[in-house]
């Protein structure tokens, strides 16, 4: 088996470590085929880390914005803009934005995917980041293997959509208590 490295560029400052805690599991449950690389937004601005070429050269560019538009994240994004193919652009609409955050996004031209939870986001990009991996193929290398692990995957998705729903809340739900196993204890005398 061929293993393929994907590169994706996430632009997010640290109020938005839930999902990118998240995206990182997610990529991590892929096919063993697709390497991921990862880089994302430097922690404290300087022009000089900002790595531009590193965003050049990916395959995906992700912006997660929350409250505040902290740089670089408007240099990241009017690189990626001209640069990479593809590119997801979420606002986390339960944070409250900034009037820096607020300028850019009405400014920017960006059409965001609005979103309520950290899962929330992930169940909404996990199917859209699959469909394009698996429509984009010959052009991201992908073998068979890997394309029928991921449709596998996106039907998976698309069940449990229908069963409880895309926002995102029924999955906080659903991890918690004992899944499919447990111990009923009862009350002496009960």
């Amino acid at each position: 088996m061929a293993i393929r490295e994907l590169a994706l560029y996430v632009s997010a400052a640290s109020e938005m470590d839930a999902e990118c805690e998240l995206l990182g599991r997610m990529l991590a449950n892929m096919p063993k085929g697709i390497r991921w690389l990862i880089k994302r937004t430097p922690g404290s601005f300087d022009p000089a880390v900002v790595d531009l070429e590193t965003l050049r050269q990916s395959d995906f560019f992700l912006l997660l914005l929350g409250m505040d538009a902290v740089a670089p994240i408007g240099i990241e994004w009017r690189e990626a803009h001209h640069r990479v193919a593809q590119h997801y652009c979420y606002h986390c609409q339960d944070r409250t934005p900034s009037p820096a955050a607020t300028h850019f996004m009405r400014n920017e031209g960006i059409h965001w995917t609005e979103y309520g939870t950290p899962h929330a986001f992930i169940r909404h990009f996990e199917p859209r980041l699959i469909t394009e991996l698996v429509q984009g193929t010959p052009g991201y290398g992908l073998d068979m293997d890997d394309i029928r692990a991921l449709t596998e995957r996106l039907a998976e998705l698309e069940a449990d959509d229908d069963e409880h729903g895309v926002d995102g809340e029924a999955d906080d739900d659903r991890r918690r208590g004992a899944g499919h196993g447990g111990v009923i204890l009862r009350a002496p005398g009960g």
